[in-house]
């Protein structure tokens, strides 16, 4: 459906909480699960998030009394029940009929069995369903809706296609209808277009992943290039082939396309959020919205890679990506979730407000937000006007949105009070649903333009200019679709040249009529978004333009300069280099917030054409470059040295002989360190060496530490040495404690304990990181020692302590050493912080866990009733009197602040506090009380088995080809290389811990809330 991640506290303030877990119908169990335990799961998995509260839906024209428009404007009910339910998405044909997909058949497909869940609730099917017409036929329909008396409201309906299984978008156009219904795009001929499919659906793609129903490959719609484009949710993957392009594998969100002439497929970019929706601008630029909060969604450049939940979601494709875009930068409402999303260029709104603005819904908030998109650098950041719609009915789920032939805009609702997926019950309200238009309430909107298909070149071509981004880029496809025309490839090269027609450039790109010579000239255009585009066609074209290095050379233009780099990628090594080299040289692009990674990107698409990078790196004057300096050089050698090959060292070596200065080389050295952190050092060519030799020396004993993490004995001992005595300089003992620790060196085992058990010490940041070099090694007396002096030289001040139990914890032996303390008395329960429970628990061992049982209690069911009842007290107390807000703060900072920020103050381990409904009691009280409820997406702790035995538990902060790194619960990262990992799997239990408020007293709980939900 619409987002992945309903899975956050916040989705409980609409949910009596005594209603989670409820009783799952036998007979759908039969008929889903495929096997006893899949069907044990069904049977008591406690449904998280905003679950089905029993009551009944508002009648539709009654349920348009609950919306509040922003002064100025009205809604229209446009389609609901009994004519459609479930609506997931919206388009238009060139006649202006509105095509609904009815997403009936969610959540589970026809004729599946479910044979294993992960914690997520992703699901494993028995089998790959087969594509219509020999699939088993599910509930999905496409239905479309026309205007017959041309009043602008649609006032009949037909179903065109029905039996689909899992349909999650439509376009309509090229000789039939286009269905999207993972794992395939289909394709339904329908030539004289009369709605009935001449004849079976042709399968264009296949393998898109479904073992998430709410998060399958979604929003397709053309592209004004020609293509069909689409998003792919966060928590399905795929393996993706075509006629010609075979095997695509993705892991999570990405922006994909397809191109139907040629039959390619390909990802567009990867990552971002959590995306259910997607949007093309009049200029051609990708955008789409996310689940996440603070942001109204991303801009995605061709072939970049952005923020993935690496646990979650999986590494990217690209292992040596080493970067990656975030989200557009905001300023306004920073609640979650603005999973749909639309650019608004319709025309029939207030230009100055409205004309390139964000509509995007929140189906979580039960409102529509409008903020205006503002360029910064390459990119953009948002601002939000008010917003343009609150809806005081809790069924509001908006879910789509999209402007119509009209300039309306029009808004898909699902209608239900379930919003989250995370149950296996399927409670879904089938039977209900609505379709909204917005649009200024002194205006009556309609397409009155006739059906674009059956006009004229000559209209078309007047249309291109349109005020609606819609009926402009319906008008270029549909020249586009056509065979070429003398007169009208003239006038639209016209177009193109004397007025900057970009729909004329695309109808004359579908028609295949963009030569060199057309090209060439045009990339010389006064509009930037003419040599824009331009040259994205040339690099789709793969298509080595000499005009390409000729522009990059004097472009100044940031959003061409960014596409210069993206189409570098798609042409042959030499030109592409040509391209990057030259845009290094004609402007400091080092401050973008884009552009440097775009140009490594485009590097590192070519590095195994080393002939090509090498003339590219024997160039002086590209190393003198600021962002080959900041952003490439390192990276480049990190690139080569991160596959450890022979072929590769050398490389890197002759990198190092090329780079024409010192700082140059320490840029590379510093690459090649990051390549092999954690990991040993491989024998070295003679010059590299050498070079590394040279830096760590030229750093003095701050180079000890680099030349202990790559294996140096001699530095082993000296560090040794250093660490030792008082008289060296803290700092650096600091780093060579830490050094000792990851080289796990035998020696340094004593001197570390030591450090670690001083009485009195002067330095617990150095006592600290002894006591966290520890985990390294695995002699019995580390866990012994520490235990039996938490009573005196370990103190609870500086959180060492803490630090102690986390280290105990690190090792099954150790964590009985520290369970037989804990139930001796000899260490305070207390003084085990809750992320040391919860690794406790994650130990496969019946003993171990009946201690941890003993100690700090069974783990409590999350719907118990003792729970509810206490939400229930809670309520009741703090709705009886105003507590202290400055007291409240400093009972936060004790209490909350290690893990979470709020109004700047503490930590972001945890999610910061900020954007959720904080006046709402039912948001507080289950996210406290039932942490484990719902676990935040990115917030997902993960623990590791190392070969040596050896448990690491936190957040995936990055993964890569060579290592994963972990980000704990005392902030720190934690870099393990893959080589030495036996298992890597998510903690189903939150950090915090369930009796947080246990302590407290009644007027400390109404002071801690009057700070928490304080404005």
């Amino acid at each position: 459906m619409h987002t992945r991640a309903f899975c956050v506290p916040t989705l409980l303030l609409l949910l009596p909480f005594s209603s989670f877990g409820q009783e799952t119908d036998e007979n759908a169990i039969k008929d889903r699960a495929g096997n006893a335990q899949v069907a044990e799961v069904m049977r008591s998995f406690q449904g998280r998030g905003v679950q089905s509260d029993g009551s009944s839906p508002t009648p539709p024209m009654e349920a348009l009394n609950s919306f509040r428009m922003k002064q100025g404007y009205a809604i229209d009910l446009v389609a609901s029940e009994p004519d459609i339910s479930q609506p997931l998405f919206l388009s238009w044909d060139s006649r202006g009929r509105m095509w609904v997909v009815q997403y009936r058949q969610y959540q589970y497909p026809a004729g599946l069995k479910v044979i294993r869940y992960d914690h997520h609730l992703r699901a494993v099917f028995d089998k790959v369903p087969q594509a219509p017409p020999n699939h088993v036929p599910g509930k999905d329909r496409i239905t479309v809706y026309s205007d017959t008396d041309g009043d602008g409201l649609y006032d009949a309906h037909k179903d065109v296609i029905t039996g689909l299984n899992i349909a999650s978008s439509i376009a309509v156009g090229r000789g039939g209808i286009w269905v999207l219904n993972p794992p395939y795009l289909l394709f339904y001929p329908d030539a004289d277009r009369d709605d009935v499919p001449d004849g079976d659906p042709e399968v264009h793609l296949s393998g898109f992943g479904i073992q998430d129903t709410h998060s399958v490959a979604n929003s397709m719609m053309w592209g004004p290039d020609g293509w069909l484009y689409g998003a792919n949710g966060s928590t399905t993957g795929g393996t993706v082939s075509s006629q010609v392009t075979s095997g695509i594998t993705f892991q999570g969100q990405c922006i994909w396309r397809y191109n139907p002439a040629t039959k390619e497929f390909e990802i567009y970019a990867e990552g971002g959020g959590n995306t259910f929706s997607l949007d093309i601008d009049s200029k051609g630029r990708v955008f789409c919205g996310t689940n996440g909060g603070n942001t109204r969604g991303w801009y995605l450049p061709q072939g970049s890679y952005s923020r993935k939940n690496w646990g979650k979601h999986g590494p990217l494709t690209n292992p040596y990506a080493f970067g990656f875009f975030e989200a557009m930068q905001f300023n306004g409402d920073g609640r979650r979730f603005p999973q749909a999303f639309l650019i608004y260029e319709g025309g029939l709104f207030p230009k100055q407000e409205f004309d390139g603005a964000i509509i995007a819904p929140n189906a979580m908030q039960n409102l529509v937000w409008h903020s205006s998109r503002i360029p910064q650098g390459s990119t953009y950041r948002t601002e939000d006007f008010e917003n343009l719609v609150e809806c005081s009915d809790r069924w509001f789920r908006p879910v789509y949105s999209g402007v119509g032939p009209d300039g309306g805009i029009y808004i898909a609702d699902w209608y239900d009070t379930r919003l989250s997926h995370v149950s296996p019950t399927d409670d879904w309200h089938k039977e209900s649903g609505r379709v909204y238009r917005l649009r200024p309430d002194d205006t009556s909107p309609r397409h009155a333009l006739g059906d674009l298909h059956e006009k004229a070149d000559d209209e078309l071509l007047s249309l291109l200019f349109h005020q609606n981004k819609w009926v402009r880029k319906r008008c270029s496809l549909e020249l586009g679709w056509r065979d070429a025309n003398e007169t009208t490839k003239r006038k639209l090269q016209e177009l193109v040249t004397n007025q900057a027609s970009l729909e004329a450039l695309w109808a004359l790109s579908q028609q295949e009529e963009l030569n060199s010579e057309l090209a060439a000239t045009w990339l010389a255009h006064d509009s930037a978004d003419i040599r824009r585009w331009v040259v994205r066609l040339l690099g789709d074209r793969h298509e080595s333009h000499p005009g390409l290095a000729e522009l990059a050379a004097r472009e100044q233009d940031l959003q061409v300069r960014s596409q210069l780099a993206a189409s570098a990628k798609r042409i042959s090594a030499e030109a592409g280099l040509a391209v990057v080299r030259n845009l290094l040289l004609s402007a400091d692009d080092s401050r973008d917030i884009q552009l440097p990674l775009m140009l490594w990107w485009a590097v590192e698409s070519h590095a195994k054409s080393w002939p090509a990078i090498r003339e590219f790196v024997s160039n002086n004057e590209v190393w003198k470059t600021p962002v080959f300096q900041s952003t490439i050089a390192s990276r480049l050698m990190r690139r080569y040295a991160a596959t450890g090959s022979r072929e590769d060292l050398k490389q890197c070596s002759v990198l190092v002989e090329l780079a024409p200065d010192s700082d140059s080389r320490q840029g590379l050295i510093e690459g090649l360190n990051q390549a092999f952190q954690g990991r040993s050092l491989p024998k070295l060519p003679e010059n590299l060496e050498t070079a590394l030799q040279r830096y760590i020396a030229s750093r003095g004993d701050a180079g000890l530490a680099l030349a202990v993490t790559q294996g140096d004995e001699a530095a082993k001992k000296t560090a040794l040495r250093k660490l030792s005595t008082t008289q060296s300089d803290l700092g650096l003992r600091i780093e060579l404690a830490k050094a000792l620790g990851e080289a796990a060196y035998p020696p340094a085992q004593d001197v570390l304990l030591n450090l670690a058990t001083a009485r009195g010490t002067d330095s617990p940041a150095l006592q600290r990181v002894a006591i966290q070099s520890l985990t390294s090694f695995e002699d019995p007396k580390i866990a012994d020692t520490l235990a039996l002096r938490f009573d005196n030289s370990i103190s609870k001040e500086h959180g060492l302590r803490d630090t102690a139990c986390r280290t105990l914890a690190s090792r099954k032996p150790w964590a009985m050493t520290l369970m037989k303390q804990v139930n001796g008395w000899r260490i305070q329960a207390n003084d085990v912080p809750p992320d040391v429970v919860q690794r406790l628990r994650a130990f496969s061992d019946e003993q171990l866990a009946a201690s941890v049982n003993k100690a700090f209690g069974a783990p409590k069911p999350i719907s118990s009733k003792e729970t509810a009842g206490e939400i229930g007290r809670l309520k009741k107390l703090l709705g009886g009197g105003a507590g202290d807000a400055k007291v409240g703060a400093t009972i936060f900072q004790k209490r909350c602040a290690s893990c979470h920020r709020l109004f700047g103050e503490g930590e972001s381990i945890a999610p910061v506090l900020d954007p959720y409904d904080r006046k709402n009691l039912n948001f507080w009280l289950p996210a406290i009380l039932a942490p484990s409820l719902e676990i935040r997406e990115g917030y997902q702790s993960y623990l590791v088995l190392t070969v040596d035995d050896r448990i690491v538990t936190g957040m995936i902060a990055a993964q890569d080809v060579s290592n994963v790194t972990l980000r704990t619960a005392e902030n720190q990262l934690v870099q393990l290389p893959r080589e030495e990992i036996v298992e890597l799997k998510a903690i189903a239990t939150s950090l915090m811990p369930a009796d947080l408020l246990k302590e407290l007293s009644e007027e400390q709980l109404r002071d801690l809330f009057a700070y928490l939900m304080q404005d």
